[in-house]
C-alpha cells in the first residue's frame, strides 16, 4: 500500500490524535521540553468568508492584497499576526469558560504555580543562616486567574499576559520580574511555537472585492447620520488557503489547538459588524521539517479558480489530491474537534502539560541567574 494510499484511509479523532502522530509530538514529563527537537505538525485548513471581511493592516479603505508570483492575479490575504491574535484570543475565552465551570479544579492546578521552586542563598556571614526564597509566578496568587491581550502602552508590548497560562506558554510571551517571584532583573522570551503563514484567497481581486458605501450610524439610536464612508470588502463565499506549523507541542496542546482553530467564527476589522468566516480543516502531517506552503498551494488552486468564487467543499477535495501524496492526513473529523472546546477535560489536560512546561521555563530562568541550588517547592511535590 503506498503512503498516499494508507493516508486516505486514516481518519483523524481528537481520541486517535496520538496514534496517529505519535512520533512528532512532545510526551509531557519529558525532561527537557523546552528545548527544540524539529517535532513539527503542519496544518493546512481553508477559511471561507461567509459574510464581508475586512482583512486589512493600515487604512481604512485598504484590504491587504498579494500579487501571486508567476500569474496576472491580485488576491486578497490575512496577515499572520491576525491569525495569531484571533487564536490566542479565543484560545482564552475557553480557558475563561473553563475556569468558571470548574473553579475547584483549576484553582488546585494554578497552586502549583505559585511556589515552583525554593532557592537556597548561601550564608552571608558569621552568624547569617542560609536564607530560602521561594519562587513562582506572581499572578498565579490571583484566584480569579485571568490572563488577556492588551493594547501597547508605552514600551510595553505584553502588559495583559501573566507568563505561565497555556495561551502564554503555547503563544509566546516575556517572562520577568514583573511576572515571577525571586528571580530580581531578568528578561527571558518565550517565543510562539504556533507559526501562522499567510492565509491566501485563491480568487482574483476583481471577483472577490468590492467596495460598499455606509452610513454611519449613532451609537445608542435607531437613526443613522448624514455621514457617508466607502470601505473595501472581501465577499462572501471567498476562500483562502492557509497554514499553520506547530513546533514541539503536546498531545493536549495540538488538541486543543485544532479545537479553538476549528471553531473560529470571526475575523479582520469591525468584527462585530462583518468578520465572519468559517475554516476548513483539510489536512495534518508530522514531520521534522515543513513539506508545503500556503503560497504553493494558492498558486496551483488560482490557476483553476482565479476568476471565479468556487464552492469550498470543491475546493477542500481538490486540496486534499495534493496533501494526499505528502503524507497528511487528509480526512480530519473536524465537528468532534469542534466539540471538545467545551470539553473541561481538554482544558485539564492542557493545563497539567503547561505546569509542566512552565516548571522548566522557570529551571531554565534560575540556571540563567547562577542559582547553584535550587529543589522543589512542597507545592510542586504534591503534583
Amino acid at each position: 500500500m503506498s503512503q498516499a494510499q494508507a493516508t486516505e484511509k486514516e481518519k483523524l479523532e481528537p481520541e486517535t490524535l496520538r496514534a496517529k502522530l505519535e512520533h512528532w509530538l512532545r510526551d509531557v514529563n519529558e525532561p527537557d521540553r523546552v528545548y527544540t527537537k524539529n517535532k513539527k505538525i503542519e496544518v493546512v485548513f481553508l477559511l471561507e468568508a461567509v459574510n464581508a471581511i475586512l482583512p486589512r493592516t493600515e487604512g481604512v479603505e485598504d484590504i491587504t492584497l498579494f500579487k501571486i508570483p508567476g500569474t496576472e492575479y491580485e488576491v486578497p490575504a490575512i496577515l499572520p499576526e491576525k491569525l495569531q491574535a484571533v487564536s490566542r484570543r479565543d484560545m482564552l475565552s475557553y480557558l475563561r469558560s473553563y475556569r468558571d465551570k470548574q473553579n475547584k479544579e483549576n484553582k488546585e492546578l494554578r497552586t502549583y504555580l505559585k511556589k515552583l521552586s525554593v532557592v537556597y542563598k548561601g550564608s552571608e556571614g558569621k552568624g547569617k543562616e542560609k536564607k530560602e526564597i521561594l519562587v513562582g509566578f506572581k499572578k498565579a496568587k490571583d484566584e480569579l486567574w485571568n490572563c488577556y491581550i492588551q493594547p501597547p502602552s508605552g514600551e510595553e508590548t505584553d502588559v495583559g499576559m501573566d507568563g505561565f497560562c497555556p495561551a502564554c506558554a503555547l503563544f509566546g510571551t516575556v517572562l520577568d520580574s514583573s511576572k515571577i517571584e525571586g528571580v530580581g532583573n531578568i528578561s527571558v522570551g518565550v517565543k510562539s511555537r504556533v507559526e501562522f503563514d499567510p492565509a491566501i484567497a485563491i480568487s482574483d481581486r476583481k471577483v472577490s472585492v468590492i467596495g460598499l458605501t455606509h452610513n454611519k450610524v449613532s451609537d445608542g439610536v435607531s437613526w443613522t447620520g448624514q455621514s457617508l464612508f466607502t470601505e473595501q470588502h472581501v465577499l462572501p463565499g471567498t476562500v483562502f488557503v492557509g497554514k499553520v506549523t506547530l513546533e514541539d507541542v503536546t498531545e493536549p496542546e495540538l488538541k486543543a489547538f485544532l479545537a479553538v482553530l476549528s471553531a473560529i467564527d470571526r475575523l479582520g476589522g469591525r468584527e462585530s459588524v462583518f468578520g465572519g468566516v468559517r475554516v476548513h480543516l483539510v489536512g495534518v502531517r508530522g514531520g521534522s521539517y515543513e513539506t508545503v506552503s500556503a503560497l504553493e498551494l494558492a498558486k496551483a488552486l488560482v490557476a483553476e479558480y482565479g476568476e471565479e468564487l468556487p464552492n469550498v467543499g470543491t475546493v477542500a477535495e481538490k486540496l486534499k489530491e495534493t496533501l494526499k501524496g505528502k503524507g497528511f492526513i487528509v480526512n480530519v473529523n473536524q465537528e468532534n474537534f469542534r466539540k471538545i472546546v467545551d470539553d473541561s477535560n481538554t482544558w485539564n489536560d492542557l493545563w497539567r502539560s503547561t505546569l509542566i512546561y512552565d516548571k522548566q521555563v522557570l529551571e531554565r530562568v534560575l540556571q540563567l541567574k547562577g542559582e547553584e541550588k535550587y529543589e522543589e517547592a512542597e507545592e510542586w511535590k504534591k503534583q
